[in-house]
């Protein structure tokens, strides 16, 4: 196992601070672009408390500085270290269209998952927007519960996933794989054969 010097974990530090006042100028001037278009434009946003649209802003640009500052440092870790790469398995000739399917769910259910909640979300304002008799109260309402019965049926199906899925596993249970990893790393540092 590596230990780090002070140089390195100096030199990692100024790459996400780098990063993280990148992420705030890009966040806040995007924010303060958009606000001024809002400002202009909707007039429900111009009707809005100062702090309301301060806090707008503000997360616009906190949130450009957390994702380029976590984005800086695991690139600065990525070129300095390494990384792994996970390697997809060649599909076979002779698979089914549903086999092909049922592999990309199984890879990127967190990202099927996730699209498909927010398209539930979408989808149920705009099948709640129809309605001429409900207010927008009501009609947010109802979205959300529609929005939230998708939910739960995504949830139950990432499970099922999850429990068919038929890829190797990692390791047995209880294996202490981590332990051979880093003494071939200890190894490899010290030169040891």
């Amino acid at each position: 196992m590596k230990i780090l010097s002070e140089q390195e974990k100096q030199e990692h530090y100024n790459a996400t601070i780098k990063g993280g006042i990148k992420g705030a100028t890009i966040g806040l001037g995007v924010t303060l672009g958009l606000s001024l278009i809002a400002q202009r434009y909707f007039p429900t946003f111009r009707n809005s408390t100062l702090p309301l649209k301060a806090f707008l802003v503000s997360s616009g640009t906190t949130a450009g500085c957390i994702i380029l500052a976590e984005q800086a440092g695991l690139k600065y870790e990525r070129n300095k270290y390494g990384h792994y790469e996970y390697q997809r398995p060649i599909p076979l000739k002779d698979e089914t269209s549903l086999q092909k399917t049922r592999n990309f769910v199984s890879e990127n259910r967190y990202s099927v998952l996730s699209s498909a909640w927010a398209l539930s979300i979408i989808g149920s304002l705009a099948y709640t927007h129809k309605n001429s008799y409900l207010s927008l109260s009501q009609k947010v309402v109802q979205a959300r519960m529609y929005a939230q019965a998708l939910t739960i049926l995504l949830i139950l199906g990432g499970a099922g996933i999850s429990m068919t899925d038929k890829r190797k596993p990692r390791g047995p249970v209880g294996d202490d794989h981590w332990k051979d990893l880093v003494d071939a790393e200890e190894r490899k540092i010290n030169k040891i054969p």
